[in-house]
């Protein structure tokens, strides 16, 4: 069976990116499937998103909320479905992120929410790592690795 998978993701250190990218290796790993990683302001077709079988969408938290440019791409899908250009309802999506102080709980919940109001049928278990982390323990990114491959396995 095969699975496309699309990670849309926005990144000010670089520790989002390399989350995005041991989730991508980690959906890989699942045969048959293919993952496409786009960064926000990498130009790429929007309809890569209805043709996803699986969207992962990852920030870092600032202020307890996703970055600018992650708020200003998920109003742009949302202003394309409301053209009826695209139909998100009870696709596959998940979240993920990174932070390095508090208020990784309420950008989580703030995060599914945006995305939900786009129609995804979100996964509840979202994943949050802690930027230092992903600098200083090692293996840390396994468990991102992990993560994406359970999210393909949750799509069959």
């Amino acid at each position: 069976m095969k699975m496309k998978i699309l990670i849309i993701y926005d990144s000010n250190t670089g520790y989002t990116e390399k989350m995005a990218k041991a989730i991508a290796e980690g959906a890989a790993s699942v045969k048959g499937t293919t993952v496409d990683v786009k960064k926000i302001g990498e130009r790429f077709p929007l309809n890569m998103i209805a043709e996803a079988d699986g969207v992962l969408f990852g920030s870092p938290c600032i202020y307890s909320d996703v970055t600018n440019g992650v708020k200003d791409f998920l109003e742009h899908v949302e202003s394309y479905i409301k053209l009826g250009k695209m139909n998100l309802k009870g696709k596959k999506a998940g979240v993920f992120g990174t932070y390095g102080y508090d208020g990784a709980w309420i950008f989580e919940e703030r995060f599914k929410v945006r995305v939900v109001q786009l129609g995804f049928d979100v996964k509840s278990k979202t994943l949050q790592l802690v930027d230092t982390s992903i600098e200083s323990i090692p293996n840390t990114l396994d468990k991102a690795k992990t993560w994406g491959k359970e999210f393909v396995n949750s799509l069959k």
